[in-house]
């Protein structure tokens, strides 16, 4: 069975038993009934029914502490779904389809808390509690800070609170890690908004440049919309400051080693102490995740090493289940022996961790063994069940499953949510230290090119599912790719995004182990996504790897595209306090410079590349205002595709044209470039993205008019883009058109139509989630006199 479909399985068994947890239950069962129903007489109902004793007995699993029953239905479930997609291949869409849902509708993984094991704490929980309902009674918003040492269980016990807070608290999540990466570099705090801002449903186009008007436009969201938000490894007040909301209703929890100095200038807080566990209630967890049945006083002496630090306790309990004779007793001993733990992996204020690691690694089997090492040259990231098989070195799913499946259960690896796992960070640096030790350079450069070629897979696919745009292709990969991803762009993104640390790591790793030629595809593979979701920190700074990458290599192609989409990021962004007009010249232009523009005999790939590059540098013009500049870069833009087969980029470049006639005062020749331009759209034949292009060029048609001064014609514009934009499915599209409309009936004196239009304007703004619903409300309190 391919690799794809044994994730695929994985991903369903997964999805399938987050949802016995969730109030979505019901709304699951359908479709996965549906999915393992093949429509024999009797079998709809047989599979209901092994579905429910499955919730069943995973909630009797969960209410006793069996986590064994939970591994064993786990890769029970998988292996019926691999069986399933074995017999029925024409099943696979059906079944990412239902996965997708699962985990759109599903909550964030931080927040996921299938935690089964918990003891204790109850001291905190209550504080925690008691001060959530002083903030609610007062009408302010509640914040809290989760302190103690690594290891010791702020992530879980912030988790358990949530859990057991879910039908109270707001189901919004904002999450960020605020930890260093790899490298030791800060997180980005523009990454971490634009994300925000992406998983909020804001316009792209609503979407501001700066990072303190990002930050506002976060907090003017969550005022409207209660959630939480999820802060974790705080180190520095710097961090905090732009993402903290100014709302009652949300709900802000932090956790860090130590509460930032002068923390309390920001924002009112209750700082919460996490302590180790006292031996009484170490002990009871071990028993609990061991299942141990020894008695519970010789593994009081292996307590007592672990200093009440849960991670470690965990750690050691998932070792303890281990069949083989004697292991309590190599536990024992090598807890105890302080000389062998000196020599293992020092942790700085966890000094009883090292020994925990290194005892779960040791007892591993050989797959599970290698893979953990494997995982320890990733970067930590988030990973899904697909980069496991990627780094599976037989080539047999099965076994790169199985050895996952004994690093969860050895408590090294953590099932976040629906396919997303992790490694803890002191996991993690203990897995890079043992593949530090372990693995040789030759090993370590094929498992890093399998990482690499993997997340290449996995950008070049999605964006041969989100695009059908040109991409300089001299492997010839995307004509496959684009064949298999048909019914596939609803989900790539979603995908992508799941990935999308793993596809910035990935280009990171390819760039310093010298794949140059894969560091730039990775970047080619992510413009679409980067640009649909306008995430402009990650843009930017993949593609500057790409294009230092670039340039090491001999393809001048390559660097001139790696210079268009860097110049292009910079150009989308427009952020006037970092330069951006400047640097996309810069990068254009050097796009331009090695695309040769003078030079007989030029590929099509130079000439597209050369017009890109030009119509951007027309579009920059545009927004220097500088319109008899932008008109004359995009004349040689069309220019450049003589004799090239290009019918969208002619098509879009008579739309760009006409706003330049437009601010030129040359409305015949808007007129005609803006009727071109809806031709040459609509010849390219049906669809949402054809739709919406050919409603733009209404809009702007009327808009010139409106320009022009003939507003009967501006009216009859706006007309047909209010008729053509319904097609595209897109409110925010439609709600500027009846805006538009609005603000030409109330030029017109008809005010009742201008109200009208304005209230569909600020439905439709408000169904977008967009700010702009707001400024429609104005008019509209504005206009309630002129009709009352």
């Amino acid at each position: 069975m391919e690799a794809e479909m044994m994730a695929l399985a994985a991903m369903c068994a997964s999805s399938l038993m987050g949802l016995v947890l969730q109030d979505l239950w019901g709304w699951g069962k359908k479709r996965f009934v549906s999915l393992l129903d093949r429509g024999a007489r009797g079998e709809h109902a047989a599979v209901e029914t092994e579905l429910e004793n499955l919730r069943q007995a995973l909630l009797d699993a969960r209410r006793t502490g069996d986590e064994a029953a939970v591994e064993a239905a786990f890769a029970a479930w998988a292996q019926r779904f691999e069986s399933v997609l074995a017999l029925h291949p024409e099943l696979a869409d059906r079944a990412r389809t239902v996965v997708s849902e699962t985990i759109e509708r599903s909550p964030a993984p931080v927040a996921f808390a299938n935690i089964v094991h918990y003891v204790n704490n109850v001291a905190v929980l209550r504080a925690m509690n008691d001060y959530w309902a002083r903030c609610t009674a007062a009408h302010r918003m509640t914040a809290m800070f989760l302190s103690g040492l690594p290891g010791v269980g702020k992530r879980t016990t912030l988790r358990q609170w949530l859990k057991s807070h879910q039908d109270a608290l707001p189901r919004d999540i904002l999450h960020a890690d605020l930890a260093p990466d790899e490298r030791g570099r800060p997180a980005d705090l523009a990454a971490v908004l634009e994300r925000w801002l992406d998983e909020l449903g804001v316009p792209r186009q609503d979407r501001p440049a700066a990072l303190d008007r990002k930050a506002a436009e976060v907090r003017r969201l969550v005022r409207r919309r209660p959630t939480v938000l999820l802060l974790e490894n705080v180190t520095r007040l710097g961090q905090v400051r732009p993402l903290l909301p100014d709302s009652p209703s949300c709900v802000l929890l932090m956790t860090g080693q130590q509460v930032p100095p002068a923390l309390e200038s920001l924002l009112d807080f209750e700082a919460v102490d996490v302590s180790p566990l006292e031996d009484d209630h170490a002990l009871e967890l071990l028993v609990k995740v061991s299942n141990s049945t020894e008695h519970p006083e010789r593994l009081r002496p292996i307590v007592r090493q672990l200093g009440g630090l849960p991670l470690a306790v965990r750690l050691v309990a998932g070792r303890l289940k281990s069949p083989v004779p004697g292991t309590l007793e190599d536990i024992t001993a090598r807890l105890a022996d302080r000389t062998s733990r000196q020599e293992l992996l020092t942790v700085d204020d966890a000094p009883n961790l090292p020994s925990a690691l290194e005892a779960g690694y040791t007892c591993l089997a050989t797959d599970a063994a290698r893979l953990y090492r494997h995982l320890g040259i990733m970067p930590r990231v988030d990973f899904q069940m697909d980069t496991v098989l990627a780094l599976a070195t037989d080539g047999e799913p099965s076994t790169a499953r199985h050895a996952l499946q004994e690093l969860i259960s050895s408590r090294l690896v953590e099932f976040e949510g629906v396919d997303t796992y992790r490694l803890h960070p002191l996991v993690h640096d203990h897995a890079v230290n043992v593949a530090e030790r372990e693995i040789g350079e030759a090993e370590r450069r094929e498992v890093v090119a399998r990482i690499v070629r993997h997340y290449l897979h996995a950008a070049e696919s999605g964006e041969a599912a989100l695009s059908s745009r040109w991409r300089y292709d001299p492997m010839n990969v995307y004509a496959e790719y684009t064949r298999s991803a048909a019914g596939r762009n609803a989900h790539a993104e979603r995908e992508l995004g799941r990935r999308r640390a793993g596809l910035l790591a990935a280009v990171r790793l390819a760039h310093d182990i010298g794949l140059d030629e894969e560091a730039w595809r990775l970047c080619q593979g992510l413009w679409t996504f980067y640009l649909r979701t306008a995430g402009h920190a990650e843009w930017i700074e993949s593609h500057e790897t790409g294009l230092a990458a670039a340039r090491r290599g001999p393809d001048p192609m390559a660097t001139a595209r790696m210079r268009f989409q860097l110049g292009f990021a910079h150009l989308d962004r427009w952020n006037v306090e970092e330069g951006d007009s400047g640097r996309a010249r810069e990068h254009l232009e050097a796009a331009l410079d090695l695309v040769h523009p003078e030079a007989p005999d030029r590929s099509e790939g130079e000439r597209r590349t050369e017009s890109s590059a030009l119509e951007a540098l027309g579009l920059l013009e545009l927004k220097l205002k500088r319109p008899e500049y932008a008109l004359a870069r995009l004349d040689q833009a069309v220019a450049a595709l003589e004799g090239v087969e290009h019918p969208r980029g002619l098509a879009l470049l008579a739309y760009h044209r006409a706003a330049a006639y437009t601010a030129l005062r040359r409305h015949d020749d808007a007129e005609r470039t803006l009727r071109e331009a809806r031709e040459r759209f609509a010849a390219l034949g049906e669809g949402k993205d054809i739709a919406l292009n050919i409603g733009k060029s209404w809009l702007r048609y009327a808009e010139d008019r409106r320009v022009y001064g003939r507003l009967d014609e501006a009216v009859r514009a706006a007309d047909s883009a209010v008729a053509e934009l319904p097609k595209a499915e897109s409110p925010y599209n439609l709600a500027v058109a009846h805006l538009l409309r609005g603000d030409l009936h109330r030029d017109l004196g008809d005010s009742r139509r201008a109200a009208e239009d304005w209230e569909n304007a600020r439905e439709l703004f408000t169904v977008a989630r967009s700010g702009r619903a707001d400024e429609v409300r104005e008019r509209l309190d504005g206009s309630a006199g002129d009709h009352a």
